[in-house]
């Protein structure tokens, strides 16, 4: 079994809504119903970092080592400097954002909305990007990225984005499980991704062989 490690600093006011480590060091992000973001050095445990917005954080990501994005109550998506703690808005929503991604390869950042939208923007101009909004039979209940694509959990399917163009049609649509997907990452290698399901169920699904399967 592996150890427990409690974090310093003490244990987060309100719940966390997501954990990410890093793109290439130890280092977590974690953000919460208490309005904060906090960075953890996960090799030793220490708190580096505590941030405070005035609404609550339900989703976060990393843009880079020293950079990461945070999806607000208020719909702000806000850019938190890791090294000086500074912060600053990216773009807003009219909606309650739910989960929200940064493809390294487009330099977007992808938010989910609860009125079913998704948004891209760019984070040099801080705008939408042109012809940036999609909008979904439902609420999306996690974002992944994949390349190029972006993945996005809708219900029971999976719908793929192509962000190089985004007024083109869905590049593919997969049901993957039987009941609602409540969870989505894809592979490292970017060759297909894994999705959990609301009654435990894990599939994971290989673009290029084609081959779907069920982990139970």
């Amino acid at each position: 079994m592996g150890r427990r490690r409690e974090a310093s600093g003490g244990p987060v006011a309100g719940a966390a809504s997501r954990l990410r480590f890093a793109p290439s060091s130890d280092n977590l992000i974690v953000s919460s119903w208490d309005s904060g973001l906090r960075l953890y050095d996960a090799d030793t445990s220490e708190l580096r970092l505590e941030a405070t917005a005035e609404e609550a954080l339900l989703d976060c990501c990393f843009q880079d080592e020293a950079v990461a994005l945070t999806a607000g109550s208020d719909g702000s998506i806000r850019r938190y400097d890791l090294h000086s703690g500074a912060q600053g808005i990216v773009g807003m929503h009219d909606e309650v954002i739910s989960c929200i991604e940064f493809s390294q390869t487009t330099g977007q950042v992808v938010a989910a909305t609860l009125d079913k939208k998704l948004m891209f923007w760019c984070t040099q101009t801080r705008n939408a990007c042109p012809d940036s909004v999609i909008t979904l039979d439902s609420d999306v209940a996690s974002l992944s990225v994949c390349g190029m694509y972006i993945l996005a959990a809708v219900e029971r399917e999976i719908y793929m984005y192509d962000m190089r163009n985004l007024t083109g049609s869905v590049k593919a649509k997969y049901t993957p499980v039987e009941y609602h997907i409540r969870s989505l990452h894809s592979s490292p290698e970017w060759n297909g991704y894994a999705a959990g399901s609301v009654d435990g169920s894990v599939a994971v699904n290989y673009f290029d062989q084609g081959t779907d399967g069920d982990m139970g």
